[in-house]
């Protein structure tokens, strides 16, 4: 797995793991518990993370139904790892690999994979960066890809957050700069609808508190129709009783909320106690999932010449 690395400002420490460069916890100066949440055993990173816990996602982020891929005039089968769709790269997505650390401070840190030709069933090589820097109160991640073949690039960093360390954050509040969502079938892959969050449960532009909003959140928001060049406001979480928040800007046209509900107790967390129900709220930004099948969604499609970036601040506010 390696060493971790840790990274430290006037008001955040934050360490990340080579196994999946992943973030395994955020800690916020004069708070005792860990804002972002990970577990106790470090050897849990990579292939075992099912939960995707603080994991960064490639090739694509989110799920491609049936785990077709159409592309370049063929049609191409990725792997199946959450039959019968593709999810976060497959099975061996650069969330279940050993990153290596190109350079590292105090203060930031570089990693960077290579993906082979055919992995998960993906067409060409992509070589991917993942740059993470703490300053002051806030989090930057960076990430930056190439292909040898055109190829879906979708990034994301997969945080989990719990701004109470109660066992459940279903009081936590949420406000999403989205007009639109993306309602989903019954193994989450979208119906193609763009819709309107306006008089429905999925309004989250005021602020709403999880418990009140869906019986199951894990939908993608359709921040913009397309992404930026620069991080915009996207979301803030919000917790009442601890006086914490989280406000996330990011180039992204989309945000994929998911209120916890499949976390099972397997997991242990830095707390010690197990990872159960609703035990945190992952908030990732990235494009809308299940691009390649529908020509209305921002194509996700990298081809060779061209650089993918993705940039995405987190800012943790007391009070």
């Amino acid at each position: 797995m390696g060493a971790s690395i840790r990274l430290q400002s006037s008001a955040l420490s934050v360490e990340i793991l080579p196994a999946g460069a992943s973030i395994r916890s955020v800690h916020f100066d004069g708070v005792d518990f860990p804002l972002v949440v990970g577990a106790e055993d470090r050897e849990f990173y990579g292939p075992a993370n099912k939960p995707f816990l603080g994991a960064t996602i490639g090739r694509n982020a989110n799920r491609i139904a049936g785990g077709r891929l159409p592309i370049s005039g063929e049609t191409r089968q990725l792997s199946l790892n959450e039959p019968p769709n593709h999810l976060h790269g497959g099975a061996t997505g650069a969330w279940a690999r050993n990153w290596e650390i190109d350079s590292m401070s105090s203060t930031d840190a570089a990693l960077s994979l290579t993906l082979p030709d055919g992995a998960d069933g993906y067409p060409g090589i992509a070589n991917l960066v993942a740059i993470f820097a703490a300053e002051d109160d806030m989090l930057t991640i960076v990430y930056e890809g190439e292909v040898t073949a055109p190829c879906p690039i979708n990034m994301t960093s997969h945080l989990y957050f719990n701004l109470s360390g109660e066992a459940e954050t279903r009081d936590h509040c949420v406000e999403i700069a989205a007009d639109h969502y993306l309602p989903v079938d019954a193994t989450l892959i979208p119906t193609g609808e763009i819709a309107a969050v306006e008089g429905t449960e999925f309004d989250f532009r005021n602020g709403r508190v999880i418990g009140r909003g869906p019986a199951v959140l894990d939908h993608n928001f359709c921040l913009s129709g397309e992404r930026s060049w620069t991080p915009r406001p996207a979301a803030r979480l919000f917790c009442e009783a601890s006086g914490l928040s989280v406000e996330i800007a990011t180039t992204e046209c989309g945000l994929q909320v998911y209120d916890g509900n499949m976390l099972d107790g397997t997991v242990t967390g830095l707390d010690g106690r197990p990872l159960g129900r609703y035990g945190a709220i992952a908030i990732e930004p990235q494009n809308w999932p299940d691009a390649p099948h529908h020509d209305r969604f921002p194509s996700t499609i990298l081809r060779p010449g061209e650089r993918y970036r993705h940039e995405s601040v987190y800012r943790f506010v007391r009070g």
